[in-house]
Order: structure tokens, then C-alpha cells, then sequence
């Protein structure tokens, strides 16, 4: 039987477990109340969960809820904030509503493939990468509160290959503005949506006020291939001294620079 998923997801009960999958966690009723006022769906006192169905627009709001808590755990939430997530991630509604049209429209022995496992890095590894970038050993408190920043439990040990580029950027985000509050989530995620962030590794990661330094006065060899990542091309100190005629104790000027920019651009597409 075809069932028609926005009536059938639009029903209390069932909105409710879906949006506790999606943030992982048992949503109580006190919370759910709450999620019901910033959706605009109020209900008058005594009438039965059970009964309750929610419009197509209510519906979406709350699944989004769902993501926009799963993803920021700890930030305050207005009914104008979740209009604003749930207008920029319409994607993720419709890969909700895909993912149930198939699992009750399909037969039930047919199984989805599992989805493969992200890639974790040691968060050892990206605060060596930090510490390098602000040019000292960052504090133990100073860590602990970044990963708080982002959500990541105190004792956690691995992280996603996301979270750990955030953090990196958080550091050349730090190294350029020492007393300024760090900026939203999201927004640090906008702000590394760029050309040359996209080819940034936590081993050629530098702060803008870096880079502009290595505009104006060049740099040295073993720093090439970071201010060649800014410029928007993949390349290792392998393949640089592939390249031919490469030092890393050797400072290059600018005109220098320009030339390797002109090199890279010829060998590998930006």
C-alpha cells in the first residue's frame, strides 16, 4: 500500500521518533513542548498526542530542529534562526523524506547499503598542526575550551575529518584576531567555503596574516607549499622537489613566488 509520506510523518508520534533519530538522542516531553512553540505549533491543554497532526511547513521545521541541534548542541535557538537553517538546508529535509519513502514504500527484505564510516582524525594530530600555526604550544585549558566550542566531548580522542578542519581554522582564525570572540559555527564554516580553503590540509594550513606576509616579503622553502595552498593548488614537498630546483632552506622572493604560482598552475588545475 502507497502511504503518503507527509501525512504519515506529520502525526505527533511519529514526527517525534523520527526527529530523535536524526539528533540521536531521547527528546523529552518538556523539550518536545519547547520544539512545538519555536515550529508555531501550540496546541491547547488535554488534547492527546496521539491525535495530533502537524502541517507540511511544521513538519519540516521540526526536522530541521532535529539537525540544527544534532549539529549545534549548545547554541540559542529563535523561531527567525530556524526559519533561516531550515531555508539554507532544504537538502537535508528532502534526504529525510527520501530515506522514508524508500524504507516503507519498498519491500522489507531489500536493505539500504551501509553508509560508509567518516574518516577520524587523532585530535592529537590537529593540535600539533594548531600549535605550529599559532606558533606556541596552545594551553590545555585553551583546547578544551575550542573543543567545547564545537561540541566535541571532553575526553573524545578522534574526530571527523570536518571537525578537525574547523578547528585548524580556528587557530589561523585566532593567530590573526588574539582578543577577538570567536565567530559563530556556521559562520566560520562560510568563512572556509573558499577556493583556496578547499585545498588546505591540517599540513599546508596558514592565517591569512601569514599569507599576506608571504605576499609581501616571500617565503621559505618548507613553507611553499602552504602559501601554494592558498593560492588554490594541491602540491607536497614531494612533488615540489619533483618539480626540480626546490630547497626548503631557501628563501624565495616574490617574483620568485609568482613564477611557482605560474609552475603550479600549468601542472595542476586549481
Amino acid at each position: 500500500m502507497t502511504v503518503v509520506l507527509e501525512d504519515w510523518i506529520g502525526q505527533s508520534i511519529n514526527l517525534k521518533t523520527q526527529c530523535e533519530k536524526i539528533r540521536g538522542a531521547k527528546i523529552s516531553e518538556r523539550t518536545w513542548r519547547n520544539w512545538e512553540r519555536l515550529a508555531g505549533a501550540v496546541y491547547p491543554p488535554g488534547k492527546k498526542v496521539c491525535l495530533r497532526s502537524y502541517t507540511n511547513e511544521q513538519t519540516q521545521l521540526l526536522l530541521c530542529l532535529a539537525w540544527y541541534r544534532k549539529c549545534y548542541p549548545r547554541e540559542k535557538v529563535t523561531y527567525r534562526s530556524l526559519r533561516n537553517y531550515w531555508q539554507s538546508n532544504e537538502y537535508k529535509i528532502e534526504e529525510v523524506f527520501d530515506a522514508f519513502c524508500e524504507a516503507v514504500n519498498s519491500p522489507q527484505e531489500k536493505q539500504s547499503p551501509p553508509e560508509p564510516a567518516p574518516k577520524l582524525i587523532a585530535l592529537s594530530e590537529v593540535k600539533k598542526s594548531c600549535d605550529r600555526i599559532m606558533n606556541r604550544c596552545i594551553s590545555r585549558n585553551c583546547w578544551a575550551s575550542w573543543k567545547q566550542y564545537l561540541g566535541i566531548p571532553k575526553y573524545e580522542r578522534y574526530v571527523e575529518e570536518g571537525l578537525a578542519s574547523i578547528l585548524v581554522y580556528m587557530a589561523c582564525w585566532r593567530h590573526d584576531h588574539p582578543t577577538k570572540k570567536f565567530p559563530l559555527v556556521r559562520q566560520l564554516i562560510v568563512m572556509m567555503t573558499s577556493a583556496s580553503r578547499l585545498c588546505m590540509t591540517m599540513e599546508t594550513a596558514s592565517s591569512a596574516k601569514m599569507w599576506h606576509a608571504w605576499r609581501m616579503r616571500g617565503c621559505k622553502g618548507k613553507d611553499l607549499h602552504r602559501y601554494l595552498a592558498m593560492c588554490g593548488y594541491k602540491v607536497s614537498l614531494r612533488t615540489l622537489y619533483k618539480w626540480g630546483d626546490f630547497s626548503q632552506r631557501r628563501h624565495y622572493s616574490v617574483s620568485e613566488l609568482s613564477q611557482w604560482q605560474e609552475k603550479a598552475s600549468k601542472k595542476r588545475p586549481a
